[in-house]
């Protein structure tokens, strides 16, 4: 398999559209959307492909659009990226700027074959092109060879955690919690292990402030089993408030250091803008239990079960509303690319949007109020009163079976 982003480019020719193709041994893979180069040519997107062939070479050739008035052709090609598929080999991602050189004897931008001059001031100009990837290839063997660890791992899981929780990182965590969910998953028993493993995190860290704030194997597990099972939902319930913020022009900024020489007249229409699209997405979230993944529902409704029988019932809207909102729900609204609702990255306004939004709904979420260094909130904290009882409400539904 091949996990690839691409996310930017250096030095080429501003004022122009750009576009990537991927190929895997010339095979034709992927295609960027195309972008207009300005101050930054960016395009952050992700591509992901399981089941590939062995393959040697993954080149990333880059185009630009021409003038139609001037030449038939439509696109330009501009240069490409050769990758050895043995330097992204290993267990994390390989991110590097590479430099875009052309095989032709005269590309579109007038280098030489090999990329160009000899001087240093050539070398510094080259364009190049940030790529993050990894490929793995993996040698799975008959099912039955793995059946004395499988039944190892469902009678022992627990204690497996327990073991591996303090002495490896963040990424082994990610990759170990989702190949027990997986696994667990396709056993019938991944409520029943990340009950067992949500509740030896939250004896472990004790405090409820901090319920599923950290980088745990119960923490990436849910995250895991979230998009597992919750990736439809998910689209149904954001796409559209999300690509309405987008593509609206609407400005929701409400911080008065960055809203410089706007009159007061501006800082009301924007708080009205913002309050506008956090009620917007807050109703489309709510009425989403209508819709609400059966498999995540009984999960949650066993998490309300396990934590009565601990007497700690008192924890359980906090457990909840960390699993939905603040490893799931709000991170898609901040990086929507990230989980497939968008195929570009948003605008930077836009972007912006969305922090806003997803700030104030996980603020609801945790059932607080703005204060402090976030005083240029307070205008919300009416909000958050109001919705209160019933952001309970939906957690209690999403709960129950």
């Amino acid at each position: 398999s091949l996990k690839m982003w691409v996310y930017e480019a250096k030095n080429l020719p501003p004022k122009k559209r750009y576009f990537c193709e991927l190929q895997l041994d010339k095979t034709l893979y992927g295609r960027t959307s195309v972008k207009l180069q300005t101050d930054l040519l960016f395009w952050g997107e992700h591509f992901d492909f399981p089941d590939i062939p062995e393959i040697n070479v993954i080149t990333v050739n880059v185009f630009r659009e021409v003038d139609k008035k001037k030449k038939r052709d439509k696109y330009q090609f501009v240069g490409s990226v050769k990758i050895p598929v043995h330097d992204v080999t290993s267990r994390l991602p390989c991110e590097q700027w590479y430099p875009i050189l052309s095989d032709k004897a005269g590309d579109s931008l007038g280098r030489t074959s090999g990329g160009g001059g000899s001087g240093s001031k050539d070398k510094e100009q080259l364009p190049t092109l940030r790529i993050k990837c990894r490929f793995q290839s993996t040698d799975i063997l008959p099912i039955n060879v793995y059946a004395n660890f499988l039944a190892y791992l469902k009678e022992n899981y627990k204690r497996v955690c327990e073991t591996l929780e303090p002495v490896i990182g963040v990424k082994a965590k990610e990759d170990i919690g989702q190949a027990l969910v997986l696994l667990m998953h396709a056993q019938g028993l991944a409520g029943a292990f990340l009950t067992d493993v949500v509740a030896l995190d939250l004896l472990r860290v004790g405090d409820q402030r901090l319920t599923f704030r950290g980088n745990s194997l119960a923490t990436k597990s849910m995250e895991a089993f979230l998009k597992l099972t919750g990736e439809q939902y998910l689209q149904d319930t954001l796409s559209a408030p999300i690509n309405e913020l987008i593509q609206s022009e609407r400005d929701c900024e409400v911080d008065p250091t960055k809203t410089s020489g706007s009159s007061a007249g501006s800082l009301q229409r924007q708080q009205a803008a913002l309050r506008g699209a956090v009620r917007g997405a807050w109703q489309c979230i709510f009425e989403s239990h209508k819709h609400f993944p059966a498999q995540l529902r009984n999960c949650f409704a066993t998490f309300r079960e396990r934590l009565q029988q601990l007497g700690r019932q008192d924890m359980a809207d906090n457990l909840i509303s960390a699993s939905i909102f603040l490893r799931f729900l709000c991170p898609a609204i901040l990086s929507p690319s990230l989980f497939n609702i968008t195929s570009e990255l948003p605008s930077a306004r836009a972007t912006r949007n969305l922090t806003l939004v997803a700030k104030t709904l996980q603020t609801l979420a945790n059932f607080t109020r703005f204060q402090g260094k976030e005083n240029f909130m307070e205008f919300l904290n009416d909000f958050l009163e109001q919705e209160a009882a019933r952001m309970q409400q939906f957690l209690e539904i999403i709960s129950t079976r």
